[in-house]
């Protein structure tokens, strides 16, 4: 089960500040690439496939609902990826998709003697169907307002394991939050582990009251307020990307869903934008190659940044501004000839520029905004 909360909008890379001196700026964005190819799918088979599923006596939603289903899946992605970096790791789930990228929502219906509200039977029809792979994890969005989530546990490596949904908690934590049990998490002897599988220092999107499971801990909120419902918001119970050594995560690496194979490291999607230049600061020789692009989950930028070794400075800075506010990425700089990137959610609009400082220069980064 899980409890539905809102999120906060969320920034794909650290929240802070950082230093900064005036720049200049410089050429222009390429044009708008047309019909750009997907990228980044490394190819692995374990994958998770999204389900629309419903009685033969229901509505049919999924023309209404698939894209909204697939918004959802890539908002998941999104927090997962979120949480990845906060440990120096890039994540993604490696969902199905179709050829033109986006994610694949299978449009199921059921045997009319099967009982849509009983999870068992429905995944005994799904069985039945096909829907059985060891490669595969199962996210399904029922149509029934007879639960809200429901999930066996899984093990982060294999399946078949099935996550189901019902109408009446159709969102992208619920559905992470059942995603995630049959990806394993949370092992009851984590740091933070309850009886039930759930977790107690919230705000954390596995976070739960177990109700009537015994020893089960109160909630307490043991993580920053502005990380929101996050993925194992302090990396030490069921996500880390880079746990480290002697740690509970680092000890017991099947506990830990970052290493699973059905996430991955490169993402499949559809770029709809791409531009490109050349940032030059005003001090002494940093250069940033900056690339920034949008596609169906958001924008983003990257830039490479070359400093030279004269510079009086230590790193340059990738600033970024949203409706949210100024932001610098990552938060002490980037270190001569690193990459830097940020991702933000697809409503939100995204501007770029550098800056050259150190974490103790707060003020002073003026540029063209690109």
């Amino acid at each position: 089960m899980k409890k539905t909360r809102l999120l906060a909008v969320l920034l794909g890379a650290a929240m802070a500040l950082a230093g900064a001196v005036v720049p200049s700026s410089t050429a222009t964005a390429a044009a708008p690439r047309a019909g750009a190819a997907c990228i980044g799918d490394d190819g692995g088979t374990h994958k998770v496939q999204v389900l629309y599923v419903r009685s033969p006596a229901g509505a049919d939603r999924y023309a209404e609902m698939a894209d909204k289903f697939g918004g959802m899946a890539n908002e998941i992605g999104n927090v997962v990826n979120k949480s990845a970096l906060k440990t120096g790791g890039e994540l993604y789930v490696r969902y199905v998709r179709n050829s033109d990228c986006a994610v694949n929502i299978g449009n199921v219906v059921v045997s009319s003697t099967t009982n849509i509200m009983d999870f068992d039977a429905v995944v005994r029809d799904l069985e039945s169907k096909g829907y059985n792979r060891a490669d595969r994890k199962y996210l399904i969005f029922a149509q029934t307002a007879a639960f809200c989530g429901l999930a066996a546990h899984g093990t982060f490596d294999s399946g078949p394991s099935y996550a189901m949904v019902g109408s009446g908690c159709w969102s992208w934590n619920a559905a992470g939050h059942e995603l995630l049990h049959t990806l394993g998490a949370v092992n009851p002897n984590a740091p933070h582990g309850t009886p039930g599988g759930h977790c107690w220092d919230d705000p954390d999107i596995m976070c739960y009251d177990d109700d009537d499971k015994p020893a089960t801990y109160p909630l307490q909120d043991l993580c920053p307020k502005a990380f929101g419902d996050d993925i194992d918001c302090n990396s030490d119970d069921y996500f880390s990307a880079n746990p480290p050594a002697g740690t509970w995560l680092a000890n017991n690496p099947r506990s830990n869903v970052a290493k699973s194979p059905f996430l991955t490291a490169l993402t499949k999607y559809h770029v709809i934008y791409t531009g490109e230049k050349a940032v030059t600061t005003a001090r002494a020789g940093a250069t940033a190659y900056v690339t920034k692009y949008q596609s169906e989950i958001g924008w983003t930028a990257k830039a490479k940044i070359v400093t030279s070794s004269s510079s009086p400075f230590y790193s340059s800075v990738l600033a970024v501004r949203t409706s949210a506010g100024t932001r610098y990425v990552p938060p002490a700089g980037v270190p001569r000839g690193s990459a830097a990137h940020v991702t933000i959610d697809m409503d939100t609009v995204l501007d770029v520029k550098l800056c050259e400082g150190n974490a103790t220069a707060k003020s002073g980064c003026t540029a063209t905004w690109w």
